[in-house]
């Protein structure tokens, strides 16, 4: 009776414990490098952890324009993600347009739905900040 009692409890208590879910951090990324090379300015991310690599692809939003050109690179653990843009695409950005990126193409409706997109803990979506051309190099 004690070995039942005791085999019960103890699938109770692995019942109880595999329920538990436990939350992943969003991956850290971050806008690093901003360089003009040939007919393209090369926008730079990277990430202390390495990017997906799927059947999907990475997107880059600048402002109300979304670029999907890009290397992808992983080493040593670490990811990075080279955007190009076409240079004449890139004047016409207005400096200080809000960058974001995504796993796979978002369906968002203005900048405001896709600012809360990435503010899900879930969504394959990252607010970088702003673009400052000024840091072109």
């Amino acid at each position: 009776m004690k070995s039942k009692l005791l085999v019960a409890c103890s699938v109770l208590m692995l019942c109880l414990w595999a329920g538990e879910v436990q939350a992943q951090e969003k991956q850290k990324v971050k806008m690093s490098l901003l360089r003009q090379s040939g007919p393209n300015v090369t926008l730079t991310i990277t990430s202390p952890n390495e990017f997906y690599i799927g059947g999907n692809t990475h997107v880059l939003y600048i402002g109300d324009k979304h670029f999907l050109l890009h290397d992808q690179d992983n080493e040593n653990g670490k990811g990075i993600l080279k955007f190009y843009i076409p240079t004449e695409d890139f004047k016409k950005i207005t400096d200080g347009s809000r960058v974001y990126l995504s796993y796979g193409l978002l369906e968002a409706e203005s900048e405001q739905e896709l600012q809360d997109m990435c503010k899900q803990k879930f969504c394959p979506c990252w607010e970088l900040g702003k673009l400052k051309k000024s840091q072109l190099r």
